[in-house]
């Protein structure tokens, strides 16, 4: 069990949470609820008949995209999407993001619903601190990633061209809130939809950060949990970031905690998780104490930190072990 990943599923709330105060400059990671008034593109929709009465953006695009009178609506729509989270920095400081990706390691998986950039710039940074970090799935494409049509290579877009063969980037379509979404629509999200299985299948742990699993992600979340449910799986965790109602929370995630025997657990913020108390040994922890019967603490919490030196003298101890393959919890 613990040569198995830990997998993170992230949604709108976990960049909301990243970013309490919005990016460097103060712009806001907009939720789906008056998402366009929020990214100020909400003049696109003046002389526009709409039946729905709804603010959020997936009624509100679902039903445009419905309509070929509104084909160049849509497209400015889409622009103007791109260019709100292209112009995302992620504050000097670090962020959630950094600790959550800091505290995974390359046999686990973060895979996100996000648009925005935050994730890959995180990573960026903290690869400074150790090269063992976690693989990154971006479900509905994301602004910074780049793909090679020739060598079909992923890597920032920033990069401008592939390192593999040198051929200029180009930036995949993003996967826009329509009701019946095309998983397979182009090369990059079909190929995280299948290693997102291979990840639900495997993991150990599954923790969902503020990922509300919204009514135009039904197929997505049927994928997701026919995946998940391969297996009956007893031993296994489901974990739940977020600052919904409990209630509403067992209603969307029960499911997924069905096949283990109901193991899920509900925390209001990353820190409380179980990366909060083990962080890179979140597997190793969690069977320490619910296999083996371990009754103490890890003595290395996960903490904010001011400064990145801060942060990587925190991770200095697992990492240093880490060289000597040694994988203990502390």
């Amino acid at each position: 069990m613990r040569s198995r990943p830990h997998l993170f599923i992230l949604g709108a709330g976990a960049t909301k949470a990243t970013i309490p105060n919005g990016d460097k400059y103060g712009r806001q990671s907009p939720v789906m609820e008056n998402f366009m008034q929020e990214i100020g593109i909400d003049g696109l929709l003046d002389g526009v008949k709409l039946k729905t009465k709804s603010n959020n953006i997936e009624a509100i695009y679902s039903e445009l995209a419905s309509k070929p009178e509104y084909t160049d609506v849509v497209r400015k729509i889409e622009d103007g999407i791109v260019n709100h989270y292209r112009k995302m920095q992620i504050p000097d400081k670090p962020t959630l993001y950094d600790c959550l990706i800091l505290s995974l390691r390359s046999k686990d998986c973060i895979a996100t619903f996000n648009w925005d950039p935050l994730l890959i710039q995180a990573y960026n940074r903290v690869n400074k601190i150790t090269r063992d970090l976690p693989q990154m799935l971006f479900l509905h494409s994301c602004v910074e990633v780049g793909v090679c049509e020739d060598c079909k290579h992923f890597e920032p877009y920033h990069n401008r061209f592939c390192s593999e063969c040198g051929k200029p980037l180009v930036s995949p379509r993003l996967l826009y809130p329509v009701k019946n979404k095309d998983y397979s629509q182009n090369v990059y999200i079909q190929d995280a939809w299948y290693r997102l299985q291979y990840y639900l299948e495997k993991a150990c742990i599954v923790t969902i950060w503020g990922y509300s699993a919204p009514e135009s992600d039904k197929k997505a979340k049927q994928m997701m949990l026919k995946a998940f449910s391969s297996d009956y799986r007893p031993l296994d965790q489901i974990e739940v970031i977020d600052i919904a109602t409990e209630d509403v929370l067992y209603k969307t995630w029960q499911p997924f905690a069905k096949n283990t025997n109901y193991h899920l657990n509900i925390y209001r913020s990353l820190i409380e998780s179980l990366i909060g108390e083990f962080p890179r040994r979140s597997i190793e922890g969690y069977v320490k104490r619910n296999i083996e019967g371990w009754w103490d603490s890890s003595t290395l919490k996960l903490k904010e930190c001011k400064t990145f030196d801060e942060l990587a003298l925190l991770m200095k101890p697992l990492i240093e072990n880490e060289s000597q393959n040694n994988y203990n919890v502390i």
